[in-house]
C-alpha cells in the first residue's frame, strides 16, 4: 500500500470505499446484480481501515473517517478528502 500511495498524503478527514472483486466463478447475471451492493463477508471493514495505519507515522490528526465496501468487477480503493465537509 505504501509504494501505491508513494508522494500521496492521507487526508485527515476522509470517505474511503473499498471494491471488493467479485469471484470470477459467478455467473453474469449474478455478477450484474450485485455489482455496487455492501460486501457483507470477510474480512471486516475495519480490517480494511487498519490497512490506513501503515500510510502516516502518527496518525493521530486523523479526526473522521467513513467507510463502505461493496462487490465490485475489479478490486480498488477510492479515498474522497472531506475537509470540505
Amino acid at each position: 500500500m505504501r509504494v501505491q500511495a508513494e508522494g500521496w498524503e492521507l487526508p485527515d478527514a476522509f470517505h474511503v470505499r473499498f471494491i471488493v472483486p467479485m469471484p470470477k466463478t459467478w455467473s453474469k447475471r449474478k455478477r450484474l446484480q450485485m455489482v455496487s451492493t455492501p460486501h457483507r463477508q470477510r474480512p471486516d471493514l475495519d480490517n480494511f481501515i487498519k490497512s490506513f495505519d501503515c500510510l502516516r507515522e502518527d496518525d493521530s490528526s486523523i479526526w473522521k473517517i467513513s467507510a463502505e465496501k461493496v462487490w465490485g468487477e475489479e478490486g480498488a480503493i477510492i479515498i474522497d478528502d472531506l475537509k470540505d465537509q
